[in-house]
C-alpha cells in the first residue's frame, strides 16, 4: 500500500503506536545528516522498538523540508516480493522526474535470496534518480541489511531510549518521575510507552508493561526464529527460561555463545540485557506474570529446552529457579532424574516435598513407573528425609539395598555420605534403613554443605554434653552452602550460633537476627522441613525465655522434646524438656519446673554431666519458688558452705538458697570462695533467669557480683526498684498453690487470692490487672489474643501490641499462682486465653447466673424467693462496673450499660413483686437502689412513683421524684415524659388512683 503525504499536515497525529508521540531529536539530526549523504537508510530491530514511528519522523522531517521533493510511504509488511516490487515500480514511475523525493519502505518482509538481490539493485537504482530510500526491517533479514552494506544502519541498540530523552517521554506519556525506566525496561521504547497513564487512564499500568513484554519477546523470538542459525533461538529460548543469569552458567553445560553472537544480541536484541564486559543477562517481566508467559510459550514450541535449563540452574546452585520450571512444565519422570542428578542440591535447598510429591506419584499411579535407580532413589531419599517422611524414605533406602554393586558404583560418594548426616541431622542414630555395608568410595575432596551438617552434629552434642561448642563453629570457612531462599545447611548453623551465645555468656538479647530466623521458620513451616523448623523454633523461644522475654511459641520446646522422642534422639529430648522447665518456672508454675528438673535427672545419663548440672539447678530453683520461708531457712542451716572452687551449678545452687534463707555472711563468704563457678559463662543466663524468678531474694545475690557484671546478671526490670517487685521477702510463701481467686468489678475493680488483696506489687503492671478484668468479664468464653492486643494496646503497632500481650499474659500467671494441680489460673488454646471458672469466682459471673435466674424465670421463681434474688442482685451491684484506664473502653463501656440495664430490670421486678407479697420495705429498698443508678427510666420512674410510693403513702416524694424526672428531661434530653407516666402521676396526686400496677 502506498501513502501519498502531500495532503497530511502533522505525521505526529498518526495513530501508529506510542513511540511516535515523541520526537526523537538526536536520532533525527543524525538521520537527516547522513541519509542525505548515503541516500539509503536501513534500519532494523524487533518489533517494539518504534522503526514505524522513527520512519514516520523521518519522512515528516523530509516533507517539511523545502529543497527536498515529495515523500511516499510503502507499506510492505506481509507483502510477497511480487507485491512489494508492484509498488515501487508505481512509486518510481511517479517520482522519476522529481529529485530529492523520498520513498520510505515499512517492514521489509524477508525474501528469498533472488528476490533480496533484486530489490537492493532496484534500491540502488533509485539512489542514482536521486531518490532517497528509507527502509525498515527485522533482524532476520540479513540478506538485505549486508547487501546494502554502503546504506546508513540503524540497530535496535541506538533505538532505545536514552537517559536524556527520559524527561521528554516521561511528560509525553505522563510517566511517574520515580520509577526507574531502565530497569523496567531496558529502554525499550514500546516498553516505556507502556508506563504511560495519560493515554490509558488510571488502569493497571504494571498490567499494561507486562503484557507488552511478553508481546515484545514473542515478536524477537519469532524472529529468532527465522534465522539459519538456530542456535542463538536455542540460546535465547534458555535465557528466557532461566530469567537472568551469566554466559559462564551457560558455558558450563555446553551451551556456546561466541563474541559473535553475543554482539548479535546487544545490537540486535537488547530486550535479553545481554552485556558482555560483565557476561551476563537479564530478562524483563516479574516471576509470575511476564516471564511465566514467555516460559510456558517456549515451554510449547521447545520442550526439550526446559530439563537442559533446569540443569543449568541446579549446576549454577539457584535451585530455587529450576523447581520452579519443574514444577510447572516437568512431568514426574523428569524431576526423578533431575533428582537423581542433584538430590543433595534440592533436598538442601528445601525442595524436599516437590521431589516427594513427584515419586508418590509415580508409584501410586494406576500404570506405576519401574523402579527408580539407585541414583534416583537416594534423591527422592534426601528429599523424604528433609521433610519427614519416614515412610517413604525407608521405601527408598530398600531401593538402594536392592541394588547392591550397582548402587555402589551409580551413586555419588558425596551424595551418599550427605545422605548419611542428614539422616543423623533429622533422625539421629535412627538411619530409616540406609545400607551400612554398601561400598561407596570415600569422597576426596570437602563439601561445603556436607562440612556444615557436621558441624551442626558436633555442636548439639558437645552442648549437652559440656554446654559450649568445642569451637567446631569457628572451624567452619563459611556460613553459607548456598544462595536460595532456603540454605538448610546455613540456617542450623545460624541457629547454631545464635544458641551457642546462650551458653558462652555472649548473649546481650534479641535483635535483628531473631526477627529474620522468624521469617525463616515460616518459611520452613510452608516447605514442610519439620526438623528444622522445630530446631529454629527452639532456639528462637529459647533466646526470648533467657533475655527475660515472654515466649510467643509456647510449644516450641515440648515439640522438640516430641519430636525428639520420635527420632530416638535421648540428648535432644532431655534437651527440649530441661528448656521446658525453665519455661515453666519463667510463667510462675514451679510445680511443673520442678517435674520436668526430676525427669531429666532419671532419663540423663552421667556423661552428659552439663545437662544434669542444669537440671539440678532448675530443681534447685523451683523448689526455692514454691517453699515456704521456715523450710527454706531451716534447710539451710544443712548446707556445707565450706566447699570451694565447685562447678557453676552447685555454686549457684547454694547462693541462690543462702539468699532465699536471707543469711547474707554466709553468702559472701560463699560467692568469695566460689568465684569461678559464680561466674562461669555456661551458667550466667540460666542463673539469671532463676533469680528474676525468685524475685526479692536474688537481690541479695546482684549486691555482691562485681559492679561490672552486674548487667550481665540483671534483666530488664531486676533493677527498677522495689516498686516492682512481685514476690518480697516475706511474700514467697504466698507462691504456694492457691484455692481460689476471687475478682469483683462493680463499682470498683479488686482481686483477692485465699482471701489476701493480690497488690500492685503483686500484679507488677497495670495492664496485668486490666487483662484479668477483660478475661473476667467473659468467663465462659475464651478470647483471641488479636483482639485483647487490639483492646489493651490501641494505639500500638500490632507486633509490638502482641509482643506486650505475651509479657502481659506472663506476669497475670504469675500474679494469679498455680493451682493445687500444678495448672495455670489462666487458660491458653490454641490462639485464645480465659481463666479457669474452677478456680477464678468473679461477681460479674454471679450476677449473670442470679439475673438470668429473676428475668429468666426458668426455675420458676416467685413471691419471698424472688425478692430475696433480687435483694442479692443489690448487694452485688456495688455500683457501675469499673471501666479501666489506657486501653479501649469500648467494650468495658458496652458490658457497663448492659448490665446496668439488667440491675434496672431486676429491682422493677423484685419491687412489683414484693409489693404482691406486702413486703413494702423491700419494695422501698429495691426501687430505690434501681434509682440510685437509673433515673432517667420510665419504668423506673412509674414503678416507684405510681406503685411502691403511692402503696406507703409518700405522695411528696411523688411530687418531687416526677419534678425531678422532668426537668431531668428538658435539661438532658430536651424532652418531656411518656403519656402513660404523665397520665398515671395526674390520677395518682387527684387521688383517683390510689395503687396502679405499672409493668415494663
Amino acid at each position: 500500500m502506498v501513502n501519498d503525504l502531500s495532503g497530511i499536515d502533522d505525521l505526529e497525529l498518526m495513530p501508529l503506536g506510542g513511540g511516535y508521540m515523541v520526537r526523537r531529536e538526536r536520532l533525527m539530526n543524525e538521520l537527516i545528516a547522513k541519509g542525505r549523504k548515503a541516500g539509503i537508510v536501513v534500519l532494523y530491530a524487533p518489533d517494539g522498538f518504534g522503526k514505524t514511528s522513527v520512519l514516520l519522523q523521518y519522512t515528516h522531517e523530509v516533507k517539511c523540508d523545502p529543497t527536498r521533493g515529495p515523500v511516499r510511504i510503502i507499506e510492505a509488511d506481509r507483502a510477497t516480493g511480487r507485491e512489494v516490487f508492484m509498488q515501487l515500480e508505481v512509486v518510481t514511475e511517479e517520482l522519476k522526474d522529481k529529485p530529492h523525493s523520498l520513498i520510505a519502505i515499512d517492514n521489509v518482509p524477508n525474501l528469498d535470496q533472488h528476490d533480496t538481490e533484486d530489490l537492493i539493485d532496484r534500491i540502488r537504482g533509485l539512489r542514482a534518480m536521486g531518490v532517497g530510500v528509507f527502509i525498515s526491517c527485522r533482524p532476520s533479514n540479513r540478506q538485505l541489511i549486508h547487501g546494502l552494506g554502503d546504506s546508513v544502519k540503524i540497530n535496535a541498540q541506538m533505538l532505545k531510549v536514552h537517559a536524556y530523552e527520559y524527561s521528554a517521554w516521561a511528560s509525553a506519556f505522563s510517566i511517574s518521575t520515580s520509577l526507574d525506566f531502565y530497569q523496567l525496561t531496558q529502554g525499550v521504547p514500546e516498553l516505556v510507552s507502556a508506563l504511560q497513564t495519560g493515554l490509558y487512564g488510571q488502569g493497571d499500568v504494571a498490567g499494561l508493561l507486562e503484557n507488552e513484554i511478553v508481546n515484545v519477546y514473542g515478536a524477537a523470538l519469532a524472529d529468532l526464529a527465522s534465522l539459519d542459525n538456530n542456535a542463538l533461538f536455542c540460546v535465547a529460548c534458555l535465557m528466557v527460561l532461566m530469567g537472568e543469569g551469566n554466559i559462564a552458567e551457560l558455558e558450563a553445560c555446553g551451551v556456546r555463545l561466541s563474541m559473535v553472537d553475543q554482539s548479535y544480541f546487544v545490537r540486535d536484541y537488547p530486550i535479553f540485557g545481554l552485556d558482555p564486559a560483565e557476561r551476563s543477562f537479564t530478562c524483563l517481566g516479574t516471576e509470575d506474570n511476564g516471564r511465566l508467559r514467555l516460559r510456558k510459550l517456549v515451554a510449547e514450541v521447545r520442550p526439550e529446552l526446559v530439563p537442559r535449563a533446569a540443569r543449568i540452574l541446579l549446576k549454577a546452585g539457584r535451585c530455587d529457579a529450576a523447581m520452579g520450571l519443574a514444577d510447572a512444565f516437568l512431568d514426574r519422570e523428569a524431576v526423578l532424574e533431575l533428582a537423581g542428578q542433584y538430590g543433595v542440591d534440592l533436598a538442601l535447598t528445601g525442595h524436599g516435598a516437590d521431589i516427594c510429591r513427584a515419586a508418590l506419584g509415580t508409584i501410586d499411579a494406576d500404570d506405576p513407573a519401574p523402579e527408580p535407580t539407585p541414583a534416583e532413589a537416594l534423591g527422592v531419599y534426601l528429599a523424604a528425609v528433609s521433610v519427614s517422611n519416614t515412610k517413604l524414605a525407608r521405601y527408598m533406602a530398600s531401593v538402594i539395598e536392592r541394588g547392591g554393586e550397582r548402587a555402589a558404583c551409580e551413586i555419588d560418594p558425596v551424595s551418599w555420605r550427605v545422605a548419611q548426616t542428614l539422616t543423623a541431622v533429622c533422625y539421629g542414630d535412627n538411619g530409616l534403613g540406609l545400607p551400612t555395608n554398601l561400598a561407596v568410595p570415600e569422597i576426596e575432596t570437602s563439601h561445603t554443605a556436607l562440612d556444615m551438617l557436621s558441624a551442626h552434629i558436633e555442636v548439639k552434642r558437645c552442648l549437652t554434653e559440656r554446654g559450649n561448642d568445642g569451637g567446631v563453629l569457628q572451624q567452619l570457612k563459611t556460613s553459607k552452602a548456598y544462595d536460595c531462599e532456603l540454605d538448610i545447611a546455613g540456617i542450623v548453623i545460624r541457629a547454631d550460633s545464635m544458641l551457642v551465645e546462650l551458653f558462652d555468656g555472649s548473649f546481650a538479647g534479641t535483635d535483628e537476627r531473631d526477627d529474620e530466623m522468624t521469617v525463616v521458620r515460616e518459611a520452613l513451616d510452608v516447605r514442610g522441613l519439620k526438623a528444622m523448623a522445630i530446631w529454629v523454633r527452639m532456639v528462637l523461644a529459647a533466646r526470648r525465655l533467657l533475655s527475660g522475654l515472654p515466649v510467643t511459641d509456647d510449644a516450641a520446646f515440648n515439640e522438640l522434646d516430641r519430636f525428639a522422642v520420635r527420632m530416638r534422639d535421648n540428648q535432644i529430648q532431655l534437651f527440649g524438656l530441661l528448656l521446658e522447665g525453665w519455661q515453666s518456672l519463667a510463667e510462675g508454675r514451679p510445680v511443673n519446673a520442678k517435674f520436668r528438673a526430676v525427669q531429666v535427672l532419671k532419663l540423663a545419663e552421667e556423661s552428659i554431666a552439663y545437662m544434669r548440672d542444669n537440671a539440678l539447678l532448675l530443681e534447685r530453683a523451683a523448689y526455692l519458688r514454691n517453699t515456704s520461708m521456715v523450710s527454706v531457712r531451716e534447710e539451710a542451716e544443712l548446707l556445707d558452705i565450706s566447699q570451694t572452687q565447685v562447678g557453676g551449678a552447685e555454686a549457684w545452687m547454694v547462693a541462690l538458697h543462702l539468699a532465699c534463707a536471707g543469711r547474707d555472711s554466709d553468702l559472701a563468704a560463699w560467692m568469695s570462695m566460689n568465684r569461678a563457678g559464680i561466674l562461669e559463662p555456661s551458667y550466667r543466663l540460666f542463673a539469671r533467669l532463676a533469680m528474676h524468678c525468685l524475685g526479692e531474694p536474688a537481690g541479695r545475690i546482684r549486691k555482691k557480683l562485681p559492679v561490672r557484671e552486674l548487667s550481665r546478671y540483671s534483666l530488664r526490670d531486676d533493677l527498677e526498684g522495689e516498686s516492682e517487685r512481685l514476690f518480697q521477702a516475706g511474700e514467697v510463701e504466698a507462691v504456694d498453690t492457691i484455692d481460689h481467686i476471687e475478682i469483683r468489678m462493680f463499682g470498683a475493680f479488686r482481686a483477692e487470692r485465699d482471701g489476701f488483696p493480690i497488690t500492685d506489687k503483686m500484679w507488677r503492671r497495670k495492664k496485668a490487672a486490666t487483662l484479668a478484668e477483660r478475661l473476667a468479664l467473659g468467663m465462659d468464653a475464651l478470647v483471641d489474643r488479636e483482639t485483647l492486643a487490639m483492646e489493651l494496646w490501641p494505639h500500638a503497632e500490632f507486633n509490638s501490641a502482641r509482643n506486650n500481650l505475651y509479657s502481659t499474659i506472663s506476669r497475670l500467671r504469675s500474679a494469679l499462682g498455680p493451682t493445687p494441680d500444678g495448672k495455670s489460673c489462666v487458660l491458653i488454646q490454641n490462639e485464645c486465653i480465659g481463666l479457669n471458672g474452677d478456680y477464678v469466682k468473679t461477681d460479674v459471673r454471679l450476677f449473670d447466673q442470679i439475673s438470668r435466674e429473676v428475668l429468666g424465670n426458668r426455675t420458676g421463681a416467685c413471691g419471698p424467693h424472688l425478692v430475696e434474688l433480687c435483694l442479692k442482685i443489690e448487694q452485688l451491684y456495688a455500683g457501675p462496673l469499673y471501666v479501666p484506664n489506657g486501653c479501649n473502653p469500648t467494650y468495658f463501656l458496652r458490658m457497663r450499660r448492659i448490665m446496668q440495664s439488667k440491675y434496672i430490670d431486676c429491682m422493677i421486678k423484685g419491687a412489683n413483686a414484693a409489693l404482691e407479697e406486702n413486703d413494702l420495705q423491700s419494695a422501698i429498698w429495691l426501687a430505690e437502689s434501681g434509682l440510685r443508678q437509673e433515673t432517667a427510666r420510665e419504668d423506673m420512674v412509674r414503678c416507684c412513683a405510681m406503685r411502691v410510693y403511692s402503696a406507703a403513702g409518700r405522695r411528696r416524694d411523688i411530687v418531687e421524684l416526677y419534678s425531678g424526672h422532668m426537668h431531668h428531661l428538658r435539661e438532658q434530653v430536651n424532652g418531656v415524659p411518656e403519656p402513660e407516666t404523665r397520665r398515671l402521676y395526674e390520677r395518682l396526686v387527684e387521688g383517683r388512683l390510689n395503687r396502679v400496677l405499672v409493668e415494663r
